[in-house]
């Protein structure tokens, strides 16, 4: 009989579950068309009781609708007869049709009367004769009249449904509980009369305290670790547990009073240990922090707060995600008190606090997320501000410090906080000192007082640290967090450094790396009469100390306090008072001790970009020149702090009275030393030129001309003695490079001159340039170079008054061999070259020809940097273009494209091969390039229509080496590979939609390339067809590739296809097995990237290789227009010059492509 019964449950269930048609639907015809045959026997005895109430309403003259059905099947449950399977049957029925009665179709008191009708079968004797999905049915029957049907205005109208449910909601059953539960919360949801919310609430209410004395037994049971909660609950008591769960889910609706006299009870039935109704009583609370009024929550806080944190008090007996529930409660529990009491929330902090603190030295994490709710509160509740409201802070002295609310809740969470350190053995963990370093943040200032005894604690853990700077990384965070927070002269008031001379030691030396790191907002005061002259004794002790051996590590100690200069200048407070003396020591700086260039340079580029709004130092440098400076140099700057407009135009105002000056000592020194100026005081001097006039820049630099002029001075060069007596030609050598190195000074200088220089200082400057060019041998122009590309991007009027000049002064020099020139030389054309093409004159526009026929010879060289060079000027001048405001920009980057696709029609094939490279790498910035002029893929693949296939298949064999490796031919070879190089771009960077239009043409034009093993031909086809299949489908492949090449195609469709099956099959060592089969493919890629194509070393390629050439069987004719040299020729050209020991030829933005 149970397992029949279990049958009828699980098959009432999926009745349940299937949906019913509403509307004109006949339901008993729709339970016959389901399970008419069916032989289970709820489903006969569905179907039948379904057929029996359409008889009736049948023999009635009713309609087949819902509420007639519901009429019927009521008054059948009614006078029904003790036979369990029919009620279960009826009960069934009326579960499907309740739901389907349309709003209105039971009137109120039919309603009320059937849930009387409905209540009998299921309670008292009935409902042991009841299987659970025949109470289920029955309970959702009564829900859904209660809540769609029913008066919910009347007491009575609902009193004993809702009686009925309540009585189910704590059912052992769990469908039935969970049915009447989810029906219980939906009728207190649609309850609006506060009378019935009161009696609904009061009625709920008594059942707890029905179970009260139940509640408390079960709450004082402990539960030991690792038993089951299940276990712990007797049948007998399930019920009282499940009154929790009622109350979780209808908390939100129960009227204020009932709330609070509910949140009162779950406050004394959470105990300090885990208990069987630990997690209802958590889930309850929690459902009133988030659903109830404050009035009813702040009432009991500090007695939940006292309950919560007894029980995290005893973390270690109780289970991790409760004591976290609880913690997280707590968190809830301070912000309500907060929301109506501010200084109850205070009160309560410390305890708080102190418990989570206690989590800290737990599993991580347990310890992680105690740390969040930790950060939460202290940045909450702790804030320098509400600390300094209180006005009570005339004393700095702890004993003697009054102050209110705040300031006591601050300094019992620091003694919470210090008695954690002091528990711990060695170095904290690191969400201790996480939430004791933000802590020390939070009380800004205030901190010297309140948390000097914790920082007095991490000194000593600094102290006494054996690991390194690794074991004590967040106890230096925290330290650091006291500088931010109470600045470096409090904190070395607190942790002073002091040189002892007797024996020769400094103490707190440890500090100097931590205050380099995080100074911010300091006094130049400070660093000028403390900072350096105590740097000075411990310099000076040095030398006395020599012998002791301490002489070292006290230099290194008085060097390092020095180097501290740049954190004093970020965000300085006292510029205008003491940069004076500032600009005093920096010139003694920059004039006797080396080691504090750098330190000076970051100082001024910090003082001057800081007062600009720019706040990372050395914005204006390279990337190659922000590595010269090491990371040390550079303050953690903190975003939080920044001056205001008012005190910038101050600074700047005091910056620029005194730059002047020491502007000029820097260009002195600088230049008398006779050594190449750095990176970074470059950049220094062009910061403090920033903020002078162009008037004072022009007399520093005409007053340093007057020491030196590098055009009279070049004239040396050519006078050297060319005697062969050994002396004299070193001295002569000597000479020419000091020459060299004081013009380089002098036009670095000028370089760092240029920004918002005015035209007069300009044109100073660009003379010095043109005598550079002039005078200079080739290798010495690196300063020229740097500073004309500066001139020509800062100032456009400069391109328009000397354009002509200017390209013809640089054409008529050969590329730079170093990779810094031959950059800036490429910035030059750049901006040339655009200002030519946006031009509208003719003359111009041709002087613009000359520049693209440098970038495309270029794109051939034989040096990488060269190469990458020309193609990032190219990819500018299009992005220029592109982006220009000019009222032709639409028709400037389609002229730039023609420029180009002149050169394919050019008799050179070296000219074809650059100029198919060049739009490679258009190509590959700007795919729709090719979409928007059909006309270019065209002229491109044309290039393939050749009768050199046959050349390279058939006579080459034949044919005497002299003809066949002639300079032509490679070159031939060159810009075949360069065309499917340009394929190979367009395939990769394509969408695939934009790809579909264009493959049947790409694939007639490159696969009869594919019958070439020679020179990589086949290789590249194959991979430009693999992304082809790739992005396209190889449906759309098939349907492309014309008859002749079907061959072909499928060979790479099964080697694909073996490819992805070896790979499934070796999935265990699938890392080890790719490493090694792509070995050559990634050799391949790399030197594709940097394939370059130069008649003669492609010559002596094919010498190298002359004895592995073989003819292919398969033919071609000129007609079937060979393949091309795409994107993938460097992969693989590259791999054959790997081979013969060449250097490779190809642009290195094809290696991005790739």
């Amino acid at each position: 009989m149970a397992a029949v019964e279990a049958e009828h449950q699980n098959r009432a269930d999926e009745t349940d579950e299937i949906p019913f048609k509403d509307g004109d639907s006949d339901i008993c015809q729709q339970l016959m068309d389901r399970y008419a045959k069916s032989s289970a026997s709820q489903h006969r005895h569905l179907v039948a009781t379904a057929a029996a109430m359409r008889s009736i309403l049948t023999s009635e003259s009713l309609p087949p609708s819902p509420p007639a059905y519901f009429a019927a099947a009521i008054s059948s449950l009614d006078s029904s007869t003790e036979d369990p399977m029919a009620v279960s049957a009826l009960l069934t029925f009326l579960s499907i049709v309740v739901p389907l009665v349309p709003d209105g179709g039971i009137s109120a008191a039919m309603a009320r009367e059937a849930v009387g009708v409905l209540v009998k079968p299921i309670d008292g004797e009935g409902e042991k004769k009841l299987g659970v999905a025949s109470l289920r049915a029955g309970v959702k029957c009564i829900g859904t009249l209660l809540v769609g049907f029913c008066d919910l205005d009347d007491w009575e109208s609902i009193r004993i449904g809702f009686g009925s449910l309540l009585k189910f909601s704590i059912d052992k059953r769990p469908k039935v509980r969970r049915c009447a539960q989810e029906c219980l919360e939906k009728l207190f949801g649609s309850l609006l009369s506060s009378t019935l919310i009161k009696e609904a609430s009061d009625t709920l209410y008594a059942l707890l305290k029905e179970h009260k004395s139940v509640l408390s037994e079960l709450s004082s049971k402990k539960i030991v670790e690792g038993s089951k909660v299940e276990s712990a609950l007797k049948s007998e008591n399930a019920e009282a547990a499940h009154v929790l769960n009622v109350l979780s889910a209808t908390v939100p609706f129960l009227s204020a009073e009932v709330s609070s006299c509910v949140f009162s009870e779950l406050c004394k039935l959470m105990g300090s240990q885990f208990s069987p109704l630990t997690r209802q009583i958590l889930k309850a609370i929690d459902t009133i922090f988030k659903s109830s009024e404050d009035t009813v929550v702040v009432p009991e806080i500090e007695g939940v707060i006292t309950s919560l944190t007894g029980y995290v008090s005893l973390h270690e007996k109780n289970p991790a995600d409760t004591v976290l529930h609880v913690s997280t409660l707590l968190k809830s529990a301070l912000e309500k008190a907060n929301s109506t009491e501010a200084t109850l929330c205070l009160r309560q902090l410390p305890l708080v606090c102190g418990s989570l603190a206690g989590l800290l030295t737990s599993e991580d994490d347990v310890a992680s997320q105690a740390s969040v709710i930790l950060k939460d509160l202290i940045s909450s509740y702790i804030d320098t501000d509400n600390l300094l409201t209180e006005k009570s802070l005339s004393s700095e002295d702890e004993d003697n410090l009054a102050g209110g609310d705040n300031i006591n809740a601050a300094r019992s969470v620091c003694t919470v906080f210090e008695s954690t350190l002091n528990s711990c053995d060695g170095i904290p963990k690191e969400h201790i000192l996480t939430v004791t370093g933000l802590l020390i943040e939070k009380l800004g200032g205030i901190s010297y007082i309140l948390a000097k005894d914790i920082i007095l604690k991490l000194a000593d853990m600094m102290k006494n640290a054996a690991g390194g700077t690794s074991s004590s990384q967040y106890v230096q965070q925290c330290i650091g967090a006291a500088v931010v927070a109470m600045g470096p002269v409090k904190l070395l008031t607190l942790l002073p450094i002091t040189l002892h001379a007797e024996s020769h030691s400094c103490t707190n030396a440890w500090l100097i790396p931590i205050l380099r790191r995080h100074i911010v907002g300091a006094s130049l005061e400070y660093y000028v009469d403390h900072i350096v002259p105590l740097a000075k004794s411990l310099m000076l002790t040095s030398k006395e100390a020599k012998k002791s051996g301490h002489g070292k590590t006290l230099r290194t100690c008085g060097h390092e306090l020095l180097k501290l200069l740049p954190a004093f200048c970020n965000y300085p407070i006292d510029v205008p008072q003491k940069f004076g003396s500032l600009v005093k020591l920096m010139v003694k700086f920059i004039k006797k001790k080396s080691f504090m260039h750098e330190a000076v340079a970051v100082s001024l580029q910090m003082l001057v970009n800081q007062n600009k709004r720019k706040p990372k130092p050395s914005t204006d440098m390279d990337d190659e020149e922000n590595a010269n400076i090491s990371e040390d140099a550079k303050p953690e700057v903190d975003s939080r702090f920044h001056y205001s407009k008012k005190a910038s135009v101050k600074n700047m105002k005091t910056l620029a009275s005194s730059s002047a000056e020491l502007l000029q000592t820097l260009v002195d020194v600088l230049t008398a030393s006779g050594t190449q100026i750095s990176a970074d005081f470059k950049v220094a001097i062009g910061c403090l030129a920033s903020t002078l006039d162009s008037s004072v820049r022009k007399k520093i630099l005409i007053s340093l001309l007057n020491k030196f002029d590098p055009a009279g001075e070049s004239e040396i060069e050519g006078q050297v003695n060319q005697s062969n007596d050994s002396n004299d030609e070193e001295k002569d050598n000597n000479s020419a490079t000091k020459t060299q190195l004081k013009r380089s000074a002098v036009l670095d200088l000028a370089s760092s001159f240029v920004e918002g220089a005015k035209e007069d200082l300009i044109e100073l400057i660009y003379n010095l340039v043109r005598q550079s060019f002039q005078a200079t041998d080739e290798a010495d122009l690196r300063g020229a170079y740097n500073t004309l590309s500066r001139i020509l991007e800062e100032h456009g009027w400069f391109c328009s008054s000397h354009f002509a000049e200017v390209i013809e002064m640089l054409l008529s020099h050969k590329t730079p061999e170093d990779e810094a020139s031959s950059k800036s030389r490429f910035a030059c054309f750049h901006v040339l070259m655009a200002h030519g093409i946006q031009s509208s004159s003719e003359e111009e526009n041709e002087k613009a020809f000359l520049i693209l026929n440098e970038m495309i010879l270029t794109l051939k060289d034989g040096k990488e940097e060269h190469r990458k060079a020309a193609c990032d000027a190219l990819v500018m001048v299009y992005t220029t273009l592109k982006n220009s405001s000019s009222m032709n920009s639409d028709e400037l980057c389609p002229k730039l494209i023609n420029m180009i696709s002149g050169y394919i029609s050019g008799t050179s094939p070296h000219i074809r091969s650059g100029a198919v490279s060049a739009l490679s790498v258009l190509i590959y910035k700007d795919p729709e390039i090719c979409l928007s002029s059909p006309e270019l893929l065209s002229s491109v693949l044309s290039l393939l229509h050749t009768k050199s296939i046959e050349i390279i298949k058939v006579s080459l064999p034949l044919v005497p080496l002299k003809y066949v490796f002639s300079l032509s031919f490679s070159l031939v070879i060159v810009y075949l590979q360069a065309v499917l190089g340009f394929v190979k771009v367009l395939v990769s960077t394509s969408q695939a939609q934009d790809l579909q239009s264009l493959l049947q043409n790409l694939l007639y034009e490159i696969l009869p390339w594919s019958s070439v093993s020679r020179h990589y031909f086949k290789s590249k086809v194959t991979i430009i067809v693999e992304i082809m299949i790739r992005k396209c489908g190889t449906r759309a492949v098939q349907l492309a590739t014309p008859d002749k090449h079907k061959s072909f195609l499928q060979t790479v469709l099964e080697n694909r296809s073996s490819k992805a099956k070896d790979k499934d099959e070796t999935n265990d060592s699938q890392t080890t097995f790719i490493d090694s089969s792509r070995e050559p493919r990634k050799r391949n890629h790399s030197s594709e990237t940097t394939a370059k194509q130069d008649g003669g070393k492609e010559h002596n390629k094919f010498k190298r290789h002359k004895n592995t050439h073989h003819s292919d069987t398969n033919g071609r004719t000129g007609p079937k227009r060979p393949g091309t040299r795409n994107f993938g020729k460097h992969r693989e050209a590259s791999g054959n010059n790997h081979k013969s020991g060449k250097d490779t030829r190809k642009p290195n933005r094809f290696r991005k492509a790739s």
